[in-house]
């Protein structure tokens, strides 16, 4: 769920506060990561980083504890050795670990002195997720943690959309919870059941109220193809992706006619009614019932039923108007983690699901929001950073 905009507008937002770091007298790993995104920018402007040598690129392939085989590249500083790391991790885009994009992020992190590891997920390539992509998570922060050129004290997590959202799961992994020093997510969602209102009712709810909201039609194709993947009868499988074939929840009105959801499984049963259903109100039973026929399965890839075993601190970035996923997700992680100082929450008004606007140059409009705003990116990033390259702490919650 997520697409260039996404990288582009984070790295030029932060290229723009290039000026305004300056005031500041730390020169840490945060402000050098400003720079360094600037490299994602459409055009690739010359930043000063480009002077440092580039990273030392490798593939490396390892079996997750599920049974996968899987590839990552991991970006090295040269001669490195004892650094902080992270582990970088997509939305759903078919061209997982080499999307240009997710590639240049990637090696600007590793100029600043990052080792950063990249790595594929099962099934991007046909827009959805599966339960094993969490175990996945957690194989390759532990591949990441045992290079020689890592501090294992030192390597934490950013992902972006719904890869935020597994990546949060993996972090509170009790094979690694202990061990993550930071989880940081950009438009990342809380609760799969929200998204799941969201597509299919064209709502989110706002203290206890159901507001209007349409979600992008690439939230539908991935929280649709992921649903049906789950489905354990390949038949009704087919069945329902030829019935919920369009870009929005509605049924093709082609193949409705001849259709008969009587004849389905009971699991296929429950996920047509989910999908059929237009009442904001009824999501939440609606979602108990496809989960008493899969039990497990939903809640492996939503951060809402492993939040409370997540030890490491968390830092959120989301946009106010955000198409993708509802800026009330974040809100909702940064509540049930207490709010400062486990959690760093940023919401902007100068970014659009992180694409930067084309500012206002009127002093009012500039002085008064799209600065202040650059600036709270900045500071976002550095202070989250920082925090990663200080360490586990041992008496995180």
């Amino acid at each position: 769920m997520i697409s260039a905009r996404t990288f582009i507008g984070f790295g030029l937002a932060l290229a723009v506060l290039g000026f305004v770091v300056g005031v500041r007298d730390e020169l840490g790993p945060g402000l050098r990561t400003a720079s360094a995104l600037a490299a994602v920018v459409p055009g690739n402007p010359p930043t000063p980083l480009k002077l440092r040598p580039p990273p030392r690129v490798t593939t490396l392939a390892y079996t997750t504890r599920d049974g996968y085989e899987l590839l990552a590249d991991l970006y090295e500083p040269p001669n490195a050795s004892g650094l902080p790391a992270i582990v970088l991790v997509n939305g759903v885009v078919p061209e997982g670990r080499g999307y240009q994009p997710l590639v240049d992020f990637a090696d600007g992190l590793a100029r600043t002195g990052f080792v950063v590891l990249v790595p594929d997920a099962l099934d991007y390539g046909n827009y959805r997720v599966f339960p094993e992509d969490i175990g996945a998570l957690v194989q390759g922060f532990q591949v990441l943690r045992d290079q020689p050129s890592v501090d294992p004290t030192r390597v934490g997590f950013i992902g972006f959309s719904m890869g935020g959202s597994l990546a949060m799961v993996a972090a509170a992994d009790p094979e690694i919870a202990d061990d993550v020093a930071l989880i940081a997510t950009i438009g990342a969602y809380y609760s799969l059941d929200a998204m799941l209102r969201a597509v299919t009712t064209s709502t989110v709810e706002v203290a206890g109220e159901f507001l209007p909201y349409q979600p992008d039609s690439y939230v539908w194709l991935v929280t649709r193809n992921t649903l049906l993947s789950a489905i354990p009868d390949d038949r009704d499988q087919e069945a329902l992706f030829h019935l919920f074939a369009l870009e929005t929840p509605d049924p093709d009105p082609e193949a409705l006619p001849g259709y008969d959801p009587d004849k389905l499984g009971p699991t296929a049963r429950r996920v047509f009614d989910l999908f059929t259903n237009r009442d904001p109100a009824a999501v939440g039973a609606l979602m108990d019932r496809v989960r008493s026929e899969i039990p497990g399965v939903l809640e492996s890839i939503s951060p809402d039923a492993h939040i409370e075993r997540l030890r490491a601190p968390a830092a959120l970035l989301h946009d106010r108007g955000d198409l993708y996923v509802p800026a009330q997700e974040s809100l909702r992680i940064y509540d049930q983690l207490g709010g400062e100082p486990r959690a760093q929450l940023a919401i902007l008004d100068v970014i659009q699901h992180a694409q930067l606007s084309a500012p206002d140059l009127s002093p009012p409009v500039l002085l008064g929001s799209f600065l202040p705003g650059m600036w709270t990116l900045w500071q976002f990033t550095f202070d989250a950073l920082s925090r990663l390259s200080i360490g586990v702490n041992p008496h995180q919650a």
